[in-house]
């Protein structure tokens, strides 16, 4: 007994320290345990839940057959309002009748207005179908059909009118420049050697030119000035 109360003096200390640690180390399992208990249960329970949720999140089946007994709402029409009758315009507002433009006057263009059937050739030989050589042309060939008035394309003074083998009647008038305009194929003649013209003065009407008598009718017009032949398109 003295050895046992000698050994618990000397190891009492130790002994004591030791059961210490046993039960820390007891308490430790214990506690440990618990939470692993408790981290099961709680995993347990997530995963009830998590299946629990998965059930609603499945897709709704489509229902083939209607709803029974379902009243089907009903729509009241809108009344439909009546259009306003339209007042009639008054008659100070209704629109004024437009009078018509008046007619225009056509003139018609003269002889001088068109271009040339045949023109002026200068030094250049033509061909005469009419007399069958060549020559030059030393006027300008102007559309005017027999009986078509003929006027003066320049003022001057009407120096001769005479009648000629080749060019018929042929009227010349000195403008103001000393060009003698040679008017060729005149018939009927409206003015004589001495008379003042102005420009658009009638000189007769349209005849025949011997020398030309191929092709449509026209009036041979030339203009001599100083012996030399110029071209009636660049006096105009």
């Amino acid at each position: 007994m003295n050895h046992i109360k000698q050994f618990f003096r000397e190891k009492g200390l130790y002994l004591f320290c030791l059961a210490m640690v046993f039960a820390a180390t007891a308490a430790g399992i214990l506690a440990l345990r618990t939470v692993v208990s408790n981290v099961a249960d709680l995993t347990r329970t997530r995963k009830e839940a998590l299946q629990n949720d998965s059930a609603w999140t499945q897709p709704d089946t489509a229902i083939d057959k209607p709803a029974q007994d379902v009243p089907k709402p009903t729509t009241t029409p809108a009344a439909t309002e009546k259009p306003s009758a339209t007042p009639a315009p008054a008659a100070s507002q209704a629109p004024k009748a437009t009078a018509a433009p008046p007619a225009q006057t056509v003139t018609k263009p003269g002889i001088w207005d068109a271009k040339p059937l045949t023109a002026f050739s200068g030094n250049e030989l033509v061909y005469s179908a009419t007399l069958g050589d060549w020559r030059t042309h030393n006027g300008a060939d102007y559309a005017a059909p027999a009986g078509e008035s003929v006027t003066a394309a320049k003022a001057g003074k009407v120096v001769s009118v005479s009648e000629d083998a080749l060019w018929g009647g042929v009227v010349e008038v000195e403008d103001a420049n000393g060009v003698t305009w040679r008017y060729c194929g005149v018939a009927a003649p409206a003015v004589k050697a001495g008379d003042s013209v102005t420009a658009a003065a009638a000189l007769g009407t349209a005849g025949s030119i011997p020398a030309e008598t191929s092709g449509d009718a026209h009036i041979h017009l030339e203009c001599v000035k100083g012996g030399a032949y110029l071209d009636p398109e660049g006096l105009m």
